[in-house]
């Protein structure tokens, strides 16, 4: 038994009220008329008290109801653990919260979260309703609203930790919907947490029906020290005819006493291939590069891998990796060129990566051979090509081809273009007097998507002494606009393809652009959007979705697209040895990276070398393992007219903070106030009823007895 307010208790001395009252005589004050004075004669009466207390009863009943108006002030509750309510006022809708996020799998926190939630299940009432909504970036309801304890407990014990982030949002608003939906008089709320600070934004418009008690519970360390391999680069080289893969990672520690040496390896296809050692300052980073490798292989598997800690979730970083294929690109300049006329074009396409390579032809004329193996094909200042090849070329870009246009002093236009163009062009203008700049660019658009941050690029330093006009069509888009208002760069789609207009020459004789620094980067645009190019994506993060029907998604996996065709049913092995069936279909076939690790695809019942493999890593960001004020939370979304009950340094509940919990459900004060409402009508009752009987009692000549003893 517990008192929330012990210091009532010195009311009890308030006790000796009515027994004083009943130990004092109250002098009678009998009025008697005479007809005159002079018959009365005035004799000298002293008065004592007497010191026998006749009215035991009466006396029992003051004293018990002033005693139990004590007792209700002091808020007093029967002792009981946090997950146990007591005694409360009617059945309850109890929702547990309970975060599964990866970052409760920090050290032991996962196996105390849920002991937690299994004293809440525990210290269920017969008349109890509970749910069980689990809480990552998403929510889910594993049991809703129901009154046996063994399916939560069960429920319970089949749950494990998930590869996923923390959002608090959705899991709060399920269970507002279960708190609002249900009809149980009282409603509670718990929420087992570590608290990760980057789940909440604090515009989440939860808000619990009035009346909800919320009780946050914490799961915390008093120091969590932890390293993550937090990123990794994947650098793509062409070596002898060979693609060459060098591997940079970035490892992170948060927290420490000193420096320590930690131990980092690369695998492939399930080998370890290098092995080194980095060494970490407390609340450091350091960078590890490994030796370059041959890709050679389809879906050859990768994983970095740092040796464990207490977060071993963020130790490992795997990823998927296919030989690529260079972007060929066919520079036609005419037959009598100037003189380096596509030297930039060509330097351009020299990079680090060297993922580009270029032809340069003096010719005027394409083939089908020629076009057959090229994704862009750029006309350097020369006219359309006329008859068979115009055919070609106009096949190639509805095709799926790029198409890029620079136009200069040889540029011509001629009718029937306005059909493969964007615009019409018109006669070159001179701008040597005043030279103009870009001015405003699309930098939303693919080509520009490298500029899009700031301090990535400045256009406006290039000098334009000449270009070509270009009035846009009906079809046409401008991309990039110089600072008088003309068109610099305009694109058209024209059926799978792209065709794009320069307007103004791509060397030094028109313009400066070629000795910018933006221009290596622009050009590098420039093809990569007409080929269609996207980068592939070596791993996804868990919580994402892959359409594996999707031709268009699946060109971010690998070139091969086609090896699923969606008249085959598949089966997607799941990382803890699991299987995801994806049933034959002319829609969507949707598979959810829920786990950590790899998925291989492929057909039931086939076991190819190498089937279509997704990697699928945690979202480092839930590596930051800074709390956030429980209380913060709690505050914002608890009715204003219910008190908020806060867990304070670890997974329990502080001392007093669980005396307020308990006795504000179990609410001992309304029956105590109830009960000393009785008996003071009680003592009404019987005080009047001595009052009336004493004074008949004395009418008929009774000896006198005071009405309160």
């Amino acid at each position: 038994m517990g008192l929330l307010a012990p210091l009532f208790l010195l009311g009890l001395a308030g006790l000796v009220v009515p027994i004083v009252v009943h130990l004092t005589e109250r002098q009678r004050r009998e009025v008697v008329d005479f007809p005159s004075l002079m018959f009365l004669r005035k004799i000298p009466f002293r008065s004592s008290r007497r010191k026998k207390i006749h009215h035991w009863a009466l006396l029992a009943v003051r004293a018990l109801a002033l005693a139990l108006l004590v007792a209700a002030f002091s808020r007093p509750f029967f002792d009981n653990d946090v997950g146990g309510i007591g005694t409360t006022l009617g059945p309850r809708e109890v929702v547990v919260v309970l975060d599964r996020s990866y970052s409760m799998g920090y050290g032991d926190r996962w196996e105390r979260a849920k002991t937690q939630a299994r004293q809440v299940f525990e210290g269920l009432d017969v008349q109890d309703r509970a749910s069980l909504v689990l809480m990552s970036k998403g929510a889910e309801a594993l049991l809703r609203a129901t009154s046996d304890r063994g399916r939560l407990l069960a429920g319970l014990n089949e749950t494990d930790l998930s590869a996923d982030g923390t959002l608090y949002g959705p899991a709060l608003k399920l269970a507002q919907t279960i708190l609002e939906e249900s009809e149980q008089p009282n409603r509670e709320v718990v929420i087992i947490s570590d608290f990760q600070r980057s789940g909440w934004n604090g515009d989440e418009g939860v808000a619990f029906p009035a009346g909800t008690l919320v009780s946050p519970v914490l799961i915390s360390d008093e120091t969590t020290p932890n390293a993550s391999v937090a990123s990794l680069i994947l650098r793509r080289d062409f070596f002898s005819g060979q693609e060459r893969m060098t591997a940079e990672a970035r490892v992170v520690r948060r927290q420490g006493d000193a420096p320590e040496e930690r131990t980092i390896v690369l695998e492939l296809d399930g080998q370890e291939t290098q092995t080194q050692t980095v060494s970490l300052d407390p609340t450091g980073s350091a960078v590890v590069t490994f030796e370059p490798f041959t890709l050679s292989d389809m879906y050859t598997l990768g994983s970095i891998r740092l040796d464990s800690d207490a977060l071993p979730q963020d130790d490992e970083l795997h990823f998927v990796l296919s030989p690529g294929r260079a972007m060929r690109t066919l520079v036609l300049e005419g037959a009598n060129p100037r003189q380096d006329a596509s030297f930039y074009l060509e330097t351009a396409h020299i990079s680090e990566e060297a993922s580009f390579e270029i032809e340069v032809r003096r010719s005027t004329s394409v083939s089908d051979a020629d076009l057959a193996s090229t994704d862009v094909v750029i006309l350097n200042d020369i006219p359309f090509p006329q008859g068979a090849a115009a055919d070609r070329l106009r096949a190639f870009v509805e095709g799926g081809g790029g198409l890029l246009l620079i136009l200069g002093a040889r540029s011509e236009w001629r009718t029937g273009l306005e059909e493969i163009l964007p615009g019409r062009t018109g006669s070159a203008m001179d701008h040597s007097r005043g030279a103009v700049r870009l001015g405003r660019l699309e930098r939303s658009h693919p080509v520009f998507e490298s500029f899009a941050g700031p301090r990535s690029g400045d256009f406006a330093r290039a000098r334009f002494f000449m270009s070509r006009d270009l009035e846009l069509g009906p079809e046409g888009q401008g991309i990039a606009w110089f600072d008088d208002g003309s068109v610099a760069l305009a694109e058209r789609r024209l059926g799978e393809g792209t065709v794009l207009v320069w307007t103004s020459r791509m060397d030094r004789f028109w313009n400066d652009l070629a000795v910018q620094p933006v221009f290596l980067p622009f050009v590098h645009g420039l093809v990569r959007h007409l080929a269609g190019y996207r980068e592939r994506i070596p791993w996804f993060t868990a919580g994402q979705v892959l359409d594996i029907a999707d031709p268009a998604g699946l060109v971010f996996v690998a070139d091969r697209e086609s090896e699923l065709p969606p008249d085959v049913d598949l089966v997607a092995l799941t990382p803890s040895g699991g299987s995801v069936t994806l049933p034959a279909t002319a829609g969507p076939r949707f598979l959810e990276l829920e786990q950590q690790g790899f998925y291989p695809v492929r057909p039931p019942g086939m076991n190819p070398e190498r089937p279509l493999t997704v990697a699928v890593n945690v979202d480092v960001a839930e590596s930051e393992l800074e709390a956030m004020d429980p209380e913060e939370l709690a505050a914002a979304v608890a009715p204003r007219d219910t008190d908020v009950v806060i867990g304070a340094g670890g997974e329990t509940l502080s001392v007093e903070m669980q005396a307020r919990n308990q006795e504000r459900r179990q609410s001992l004060w309304r029956l105590l106030m109830v009960a000393a409402l009785v008996l003071l009508l009680i003592e009404t009752g019987i005080s009047n009823w001595i009052s009336r009987a004493t004074a008949t009692s004395f009418e008929h000549g009774g000896s006198y007895v005071p009405s309160n003893t």
